[in-house]
């Protein structure tokens, strides 16, 4: 009865995942790019907007 119990309990669990896994992915993919970014420089190379003071 309990080894049920946990196979159920489990087959739960994975049925949730599977709504989570396009958010994670999306997520991932943003974390991914941000890090990209941050390791090319983020843009600290480009010359200043005219408008802007420095």
């Amino acid at each position: 009865m309990t080894a049920l119990l946990i196979v159920a309990h489990a087959g739960h669990w994975i049925a949730g995942l599977l709504y989570l896994a396009p958010v994670a992915v999306v997520v991932g993919a943003l974390g991914y790019q941000s890090w990209k970014d941050r390791r090319s420089g983020g843009g600290e190379d480009e010359e200043p907007d005219e408008g802007r003071p420095v």
